[in-house]
């Protein structure tokens, strides 16, 4: 049985929502949740001033500071297997949950670890879950269902926010999944990027339709957003186009 949420975030220059990030974890009811952070180099000068000062007053908060720069899907995969091991998740009962924010967003729902929790301890299949969310600016929901019998990469991105799976999952994956066709990580459009393969392998995929995510599209972390989003969809029209690698 699954008692606790590991919260993952890759994160750089988030100074200005990293406490309201973490004042939504406190408010969970259930309270059996870490914070893995992963800070890319942010140079805002208090990104990393404000994650220290919060791990140092709770044990449940790790933060890892990249000394060179990884971006995002990189920093998550390799925090991830440093700080679980790829041997972490041997046997089914050793598994662990793992849920992605973003370090300019926010939970919110303070039941949102009970949700999840429930949702996996009642399906042993289920190996991936995501929730209804909310925008900032009008409480837009991109997610929704997706059919169990079809290619996840052939149908719209209804995966978004917040997206949880098994990590044992993750450890499945050939790691050209997440580069390019030169054999470099991806350094936009790692939502897709990480979880498109994460959707295909596995066994059962479920849509909690509960809002328990707080998205905020106009971050000011986020610079050149238009040229950004460019390469975003560069990075999603190869990883769809191409399909699983195995």
């Amino acid at each position: 049985m699954f008692k606790k949420v590991y919260f993952v975030t890759p994160t750089y220059n988030a100074g200005d929502h990293l406490i309201d990030l973490y004042e939504s974890l406190k408010e969970q009811t259930n309270k059996n949740w870490e914070w893995h952070v992963y800070d890319d180099m942010s140079d805002d000068e208090k990104s990393l001033a404000i994650l220290n000062n919060i791990a140092s007053k709770d044990k449940r908060v790790k933060v890892t500071a990249r000394l060179n720069k990884h971006w995002a899907l990189k920093n998550l995969i390799t925090g991830l297997t440093k700080d679980f091991g790829t041997n972490f998740p041997t046997k089914s009962e050793n598994d662990a949950i793992i849920a992605v924010i973003d370090g300019d967003d926010a939970i919110c729902n303070e039941n949102c670890v009970s949700l999840i929790l429930g949702e996996y301890n009642k399906n042993e299949k289920l190996d991936a879950l995501w929730t209804a969310h909310s925008w900032d600016i009008n409480s837009m929901n991109i997610s929704r269902e997706l059919p169990g019998n079809i290619n996840p990469y052939q149908y719209p991105w209804v995966s978004s926010h917040l997206k949880t799976f098994k990590l044992s999952v993750l450890y499945k994956i050939n790691l050209r999944n997440f580069k390019d066709l030169d054999g470099n990580w991806f350094k936009r459009g790692y939502d897709q990027a990480l979880y498109l393969p994460i959707l295909h392998l596995a066994r059962e995929r479920k849509f909690l339709d509960e809002i328990c995510y707080l998205y905020r599209i106009n971050s000011n972390s986020i610079k050149n957003r238009e040229s950004k989003e460019m390469n975003q969809m560069s990075t999603v029209k190869l990883v769809r186009s191409r399909g699983y690698v195995e």
